[in-house]
């Protein structure tokens, strides 16, 4: 989703650049929201002129409105010498040739780590909307063990042994439940990592109800019909369709084939690969976890008003003995 709203002319796009130097918990209760102004307004002060290879690297490129034709290509090369020397482990600056202060351009940012951070920030942001992403249970829980075993995290820590952030969302959570950190140590770690996805995104929703600036979308739905749904949000965050975003579209759902340099670098067997087919990526838990472990995350999931979201795959058989 990141890359697709990349794609519009008059965007400009963000990576992640709260992994670090953002200063506000990972689950701050929303009552605390005026207490994290300063901080949320130094970082989004900062936001469009950050230039990390991390933030501003992330290819494919694309072509923007607001940068002139001449400097296009020197910013395609910038961009490729910045991946290039982050491999031998130099950091090098991404120069945007982009005028922030042009009204026409809007800013994107795209986030993992902020989601528990989602009420706070729209308290003290008034000019922003947000896309609150549910990616399945399953298919999140499924990602993240497969990032784990091929060792695609900076981090050394399993998600499932974060215990740090599960007690941040248990002290914040909106329906208590009783939890405590001792009873999720004794769980699973996949039922541990359901909790996470459960309390995280009921956090997420409860701190931004009734606010006419999130919407949010299953990300199974935009892997099914990709173009209709990307429209819709398109509306919602005021981007009208182009061109240049079809055709992404249609290369990354690999209706149509990459060019060659998105071939090389965005390889479709690459973990974050970013060409590939969607109902292939959506749905790929189903083959990969055991049933078990999936009656383990509806077992969980039930306790939750987000059960609703995901009705068309609870297991078949629950409660009993799986094989």
């Amino acid at each position: 989703m990141g890359k697709i709203l990349d794609s519009h002319p008059t965007t400009l796009y963000k990576h992640e650049p709260d992994r670090s130097g953002f200063g506000v918990p990972l689950a701050p209760s929303i009552e605390t929201a005026d207490q994290w102004r300063p901080r949320v307004k130094d970082f989004v002060a900062r936001l469009a002129s950050t230039n990390t290879q991390h933030t501003s690297a992330r290819l494919p490129v694309f072509r923007k409105s607001y940068r002139a034709k001449i400097v296009q290509p020197i910013h395609d090369f910038n961009v490729l010498v910045s991946r290039t020397a982050a491999l031998a482990g130099y950091e090098f600056p991404v120069f945007q040739f982009a005028s922030l202060k042009r009204s026409q351009i809007r800013v994107i940012w795209k986030s993992t780590d902020s989601l528990g951070r989602l009420g706070v920030i729209l308290r003290n942001w008034e000019d922003c909307l947000a896309l609150h992403i549910f990616r399945h249970p399953c298919g999140y829980i499924s990602s993240v063990l497969r990032g784990e075993a091929k060792h695609k995290f900076v981090t050394k820590m399993f998600a499932s042994e974060d215990y740090g952030t599960l007690q941040a969302l248990i002290d914040s959570a909106v329906c208590p439940r009783g939890l405590k950190l001792s009873h999720l140590r004794d769980l699973h770690p996949v039922e541990r990592m359901a909790w996470f996805w459960l309390l995280l995104n009921e956090k997420a929703q409860s701190d931004t109800a009734g606010d006419p600036r999130c919407t949010s979308v299953r990300y199974e739905d935009i892997c099914r019909d990709p173009v209709n749904n990307v429209k819709e949000l398109f509306r919602f965050c005021g981007l009208d369709w182009n061109a240049q975003t079809a055709e992404f579209l249609r290369s990354s759902t690999l209706e149509l084939q990459p060019s060659a340099l998105n071939r090389i670098t965005q390889h479709s067997q690459h973990y974050y690969s970013i060409f590939r087919n969607p109902r292939e990526s959506a749905e790929k838990w189903k083959s990969e976890m055991k049933l078990e472990d999936i009656d383990r995350v509806f077992r969980i999931l039930r306790q939750s008003d987000l059960a609703r979201l995901y009705p068309e795959s609870e297991p078949a058989i629950v409660g009993e003995p799986q094989f």
